[in-house]
């Protein structure tokens, strides 16, 4: 599926919704990581119904154990197209009976992209279709070129002076590091030896990924998303900037869905939407 105005083209896959390229137009600049299935297979996942893994891959509502998988299955599921013109689309992912034997909620999970000039918004709306309340995470996945990636650095909009949590084995631990310096992080080749960098309660709702000639190559605005991820596999040439409603599981967590840190808990006929923008440096 392509979208495109005089500035940017962009093509999307109905697998996952995700992102496949990111071009200007006047340059034919590539944006968007191309994957290599020998370094990371991906390119733009989208993390739903969880973000990050859960503890043993598990989570329970009451006493029943379910098992769901590290960012859930959007990201591997086939979206329905649901609207289409040359500059917007939207996606639609509904339950199912795959789905409910790994989450079982009804729920109408929509993802969409619109072209403003330089800029992608991209949205995304849970809708619960259930008769009950429904446990819902959701987020952004997406990889930038960044080639070499210690020639760029991600500067946030405030001074920021937290320390990035520390993840073992895919869980939150008691441990944390020290990244920023003032409203900089620089990237470099052992950065993410330890997995993701992860943020919360940040000042900055916007931050710019930059090459070290102080270039912009994109903006991600994350108003209303209270987690951002930073993540790349170790020495891979580009870097993920993920606005996240969720989080991944502590280490003591008792597994009740509904008590994980960072979900969104919605009522029968409600929705819980949010809207990040990628804007582009063409």
């Amino acid at each position: 599926m392509k979208l495109n105005n005089d500035i940017l083209e962009v093509e999307i896959a109905t697998l996952g919704a995700e992102l496949q390229s990111i071009k200007s137009v006047t340059t034919v600049k590539e944006y968007l990581w191309q994957s290599d299935p020998a370094v990371w297979a991906r390119q733009a996942p989208l993390l739903f119904p969880v973000v990050g893994q859960l503890k043993n891959d598990n989570y329970k509502i009451g006493d029943e154990k379910y098992t769901l998988g590290k960012h859930g299955f959007a990201r591997d599921s086939e979206f329905e197209l649901v609207k289409w013109n040359p500059t917007e689309a939207v996606f639609s992912l509904k339950s199912s009976a795959d789905t409910f034997k790994s989450y079982p909620f009804h729920f109408d999970f929509r993802v969409g992209y619109k072209l403003e000039d330089n800029t992608i918004v991209q949205s995304f709306e849970v809708m619960n279709t259930d008769n009950q309340n429904i446990p819902v995470s959701f987020g952004a996945h997406p990889a930038f070129n960044a080639d070499p990636i210690e020639g760029h650095y991600v500067e946030f909009e405030k001074a920021e002076d937290q320390e990035s949590v520390i993840i073992e084995d895919g869980i939150r631990v008691n441990k944390s590091i020290p990244v920023f310096n003032q409203n900089k992080i620089q990237l470099t080749q052992s950065i993410f030896d330890n997995d993701a960098l992860i943020f919360s309660k940040l000042n900055s709702k916007s931050v710019v990924l930059k090459n070290n000639q102080h270039e912009t190559l994109v903006e991600v605005k994350f108003e209303g998303f209270p987690f951002l991820g930073i993540w790349a596999k170790p020495k891979a040439n580009y870097v993920c900037i993920e606005p996240w409603c969720g989080i991944a599981d502590h280490q003591d967590h008792n597994l009740n869905i509904f008590e994980k840190e960072g979900i969104l808990v919605i009522a029968p006929g409600g929705k819980e939407n949010r809207t990040m923008k990628m804007i582009f440096g063409v």
